[in-house]
């Protein structure tokens, strides 16, 4: 890979202004990145990240306000099979990807989090996908006997739950999907790649811990500030130049310290599947490889695209076990955690 060699923290030690870690609470937080550009060139501007001091996550600085939030995506974002069913070409790459990379990647998701939970789910287990885009990776838990639902903000996505797949599915962001479902409702909550996305990191926090019933699991899958990979490509690493849609990364530590800060038992963060870790390697070292990207360009620009990345990603994958070998942090982690059998106040832990 042409890996781009950075320094984790610039040499300044102002500290920020009001500003607090979202996952610790901690106070103290220092310059870790500046200059940080969208890396799909969608929002114009430069951003900065600051590191908190007592758990390591890293925090956008200052946070968006929720209202600005819809505006920093782009109308192409996520892949979904269908993303290109005006050109059969496209159509035919994107449903390759999906069979070859994406299918597999949900299957194995799927196995981390219900192999954790250690049980084969009987009739009626319900299970809640927050930012839930088009619903793919829901499949692969009712393929194992869920009662899948899903949420998220875009209508369109919503409607393709509903009338595609046959998946109930309400139209609502983290902090108001507890609105559309009574409490203690699910077996499991789990938001995949959203928490990062979000300026209330405790809204899925909270909103999770409610809809749960009494022994329920949480599950969370986001990037980590902990990973070798972010030392490695610095304001180039694809989870840093995600901002301003990226306006945390946590570490594992503030994973842990978050979930029990809200009332959660045993929290543990577990690697992402391994595509999922080796695909950052590779959009930080192909950048043009990206969804949005790719898919804006006709069918040979977005073919050498997609297959540049593909290059990168064999490189992501030898990355990816040079990380297990070493017992570094994973690129890419799922927090998993447990609402108490009977329910107590939440114990701040710091």
């Amino acid at each position: 890979m042409n890996a781009i060699m950075m320094e984790p923290l610039v040499s300044s030690p102002r500290m920020a202004q009001k500003a607090i870690c979202l996952y610790c609470g901690g106070s103290e937080l220092q310059l870790a990145y500046r200059g940080v550009r969208d890396r799909l060139g969608f929002v114009p501007g430069e951003r900065e990240f600051w590191q908190c001091q007592e758990c390591g996550s890293l925090v956008l600085h200052p946070i968006p306000r929720w209202e600005e939030v819809a505006s920093f995506y782009p109308p192409v974002y996520t892949f979904t099979y269908d993303l290109a069913e005006a050109n059969s070409l496209k159509r035919r790459l994107t449903r390759w990807e999906y069979r070859a990379f994406y299918r597999p990647q949900y299957h194995g998701q799927a196995n981390i989090v219900l192999r954790h939970l250690a049980h084969q789910p009987p009739p009626g287990r319900k299970l809640l996908d927050i930012g839930c885009g088009r619903g793919l990776r829901l499949l692969e838990f009712r393929a194992r006997g869920w009662d899948v639902h899903g949420a998220d903000f875009d209508s369109a996505c919503v409607h393709y739950l509903r009338h595609t797949l046959g998946i109930p599915a309400v139209c609502a962001d983290a902090a108001s999907v507890g609105q559309h479902y009574p409490h203690h409702s699910f077996d499991l909550v789990t938001a995949f790649h959203l928490l990062e996305h979000l300026p209330d990191v405790s809204s899925v926090l909270a909103v999770g811990f409610d809809l749960l019933k009494p022994g329920g699991w949480l599950a969370i899958a986001c990037p980590l500030a902990d990973n070798p990979g972010l030392r490695l490509f610095g304001t180039h690493w694809c989870a840093v130049s995600e901002a301003p849609r990226h306006m945390t990364i946590p570490s594992r530590r503030g994973l842990i310290l978050a979930a029990m800060n809200h009332g959660f038992q045993n929290p543990t963060v577990l690697p992402d599947h391994f595509f999922q870790c080796a695909a950052t390697y590779a959009l930080s070292a192909v950048p043009m490889a990206n969804t949005t990207s790719a898919m804006a360009r006709g069918f040979v620009g977005a073919l050498t695209a997609r297959l540049l990345g593909g290059i990168g990603l064999i490189g992501g994958l030898l990355a990816r076990a040079i990380e297990i070998t070493s017992g570094a942090a994973p690129s890419c982690g799922i927090l998993l955690a447990r609402k108490p059998a009977r329910e107590a106040a939440p114990e701040v832990v710091s």
